[in-house]
């Protein structure tokens, strides 16, 4: 027996919340074991203590000749740490080098205790040759040479397991795996995950919401609900269990708005060294409608999140033009200043790679977030700007910062030499009390109640960032609502919560919705509409079932 664990019990603020609570269960060596649960249940707790890195009340983990209780000193818990790797939730903390020298840096790790670079040639070049083999294990071979930062989500998500790998664990455990993969990777990343339990011997526990991932690697899964073990099993057997309490769908409403959004001959090209020519959206024209929601579908990698981010104003096209109607006109997104800041405050955004700042109260969030949406509060701000002696135009640049996610502010600040307390001093935050009613109305649309807004970030569950990402997307009414695959690391049943109420928004707001996601099954469930992006271009645009029909027949269902 690798690993057991026996009445483990953790809580946070102090005893408030009980997060697990007596959970006892064995892996042997090698074996697979799946995990599922709502959002909240625990899971993402039980794998931090499993690593080591958190702390628990009460019960022990037994890991090889390694046992950790509550009161164990420092050294027994860095045992356990080097028995251990983790992939945590939605967490892309990559180096800002190649590819490949970040799975080298994890390399370093084990042999230096710290994430440096060889200096030597000869050396770079052996490690290099064995990282090489661990991102061909991923997939990540042909990118091995190219930036971190400029791989799709999912390519970050198998750099990231290609990281853990290189540690050569006993044990690895990953939180929400291949959650931004299309099908396609996703059968690449459980391929790689079968070659390393097998030929690394190493066993893995995994977090997932995904039934098919449980499928595909799990023979032993245990359902995590209430902090305790509600079921574990076969596979299927919990799975029919537990999905067996997803609340209805509720009916798609056909509502014929006018377009609210269009691209005009747009093109995007980027050219990265050493590839060339990486992605490229030529003389592509679209168009969305007020009422309607849009899935936009596609390989990693496809030019999904770059047309987001265009629509949204945080890109710009190389040529052509992305026009919002704002008071009955037609406003170019490019041409920065006071009439493209006031209908960027109608598009509601949530980035793929959402950070929520980590100590803030959900209550602070919304303030802040009304400050950059509020008309009165933008005028003010260009008011502001005017008697400092800044221009609309730099105010509009500074705005579209200010809407991007909290890494990204913070990178681009230091990139044009701002500091963030400029941005907060043109953009305040409202009163929390008088932001708390626009709150409470964005909360309810996401089924959440007033209790959430004294919370902070770091008490949240998984899901219920998401959906507290979401309600900061739409607190503005917002005329257009940009979603970049967030819905990846919610459960079945909430992510059925989640598709209700996007279709309660669409009938209570009427935007034009437009989101990106690998779940095709979620997609065909919510949109209206549905995009196929290849390689930068359009190849389908029509019924969903249709569309993701076809984006199927190029790649297994997983």
């Amino acid at each position: 027996m690798l690993l057991e664990v026996n009445g483990l019990k953790k809580t946070y603020l102090d005893g408030k919340i009980t997060a697990l609570n007596d959970v006892s269960f064995s892996l042997g060596e090698g074996e697979m074991l799946g995990i599922m649960g709502g959002s909240g249940a625990g899971k993402s707790s039980l794998l931090r203590i499993l690593r080591g890195v958190e702390p628990f009340d009460s019960g022990s983990i037994k890991i090889g000749d390694v046992e950790v209780r509550p009161d164990s000193p420092k050294s027994t818990y860095i045992q356990l740490q080097e028995k251990t790797a983790i992939q945590l939730q939605r967490n892309f903390g990559l180096w800002p080098d190649s590819a490949v020298d970040n799975v080298i840096r994890a390399m370093r790790y084990v042999e230096m205790g710290e994430e440096s670079m060889p200096q030597d040639e000869g050396e770079y070049e052996e490690h290099r040759e064995e990282a090489m083999e661990l991102l061909r294990i991923v997939r990540l071979d042909s990118r091995a040479d190219l930036w971190s930062e400029v791989l799709s989500g999912g390519e970050k998500q198998r750099l990231i397991v290609a990281r853990q790998i290189a540690r050569r664990p006993k044990l690895l455990l990953l939180d929400e795996p291949g959650t931004m993969t299309c099908p396609e990777t996703r059968i690449d990343l459980i391929d790689a995950l079968r070659r390393a339990n097998k030929e690394l011997d190493m066993a893995i526990i995994f977090a997932s919401h995904n039934p098919n991932f449980h499928r595909a690697l799990a023979k032993r899964m245990i359902l995590i609900e209430g902090g305790r073990i509600a079921d574990s099993g076969d596979v299927e057997g919990v799975l029919n269990r537990y999905l067996s309490k997803m609340e209805p769908p509720l009916p798609k409403s056909v509502l014929k708005g006018p377009v609210a959004m269009a691209f005009k001959d747009v093109t995007r090209v980027y050219k990265l060294v050493p590839y060339g020519k990486v992605f490229e959206l030529y003389n592509t024209n679209l168009e969305f409608r007020r009422g309607e929601i849009t899935g936009i579908i596609g390989p990693s990698g496809a030019g999904k999140t770059v047309l987001l981010r265009m629509l949204a104003g945080l890109e710009m096209p190389d040529s052509g033009e992305v026009n919002v109607i704002y008071k009955d006109e037609w406003v170019k997104l490019q041409k920065l200043g006071r009439s493209s800041m006031h209908a960027r405050r109608q598009i509601g955004i949530l980035h793929q790679e959402f950070d929520l700042s980590y100590w803030s109260r959900v209550l602070e969030l919304f303030a802040a977030k009304v400050g950059i949406k509020d008309y009165k509060m933008v005028e003010d701000a260009l008011k502001r700007a005017k008697k400092a002696g800044i221009s609309d135009e730099t105010v509009d640049a500074l705005h579209r910062v200010a809407d991007m996610p909290d890494a990204e502010v913070q990178a681009k600040l230091r990139e044009i030499g701002i500091d963030r307390e400029v941005l907060k001093s043109l953009f305040r935050s409202k009163d929390p009390e008088i932001a708390k009613e626009v709150a409470l109305s964005a909360l309810g649309l996401m089924g959440l109640g007033s209790e959430i807004l004294d919370r902070h970030v770091y008490e949240l569950s998984g899901g219920e960032k998401v959906r507290v990402a979401l309600a900061l997307a739409v607190i503005a009414k917002p005329r257009i609502i940009i979603l970049d695959e967030p819905f990846g690391d919610l459960d079945p049943r909430t992510l059925r919560i989640v598709s209700n109420s996007l279709k309660r928004i669409k009938q209570t707001l009427k935007p034009a919705i437009v989101l990106v996601s690998h779940q095709l099954d979620f997609v065909e469930e919510v949109s209206d509409r549905c995009i196929l992006i290849k390689n930068g271009k359009v190849i389908s645009d029509g019924q969903p079932k249709e569309v993701v029909g076809r984006f199927m027949e190029t790649c297994d269902n997983v």
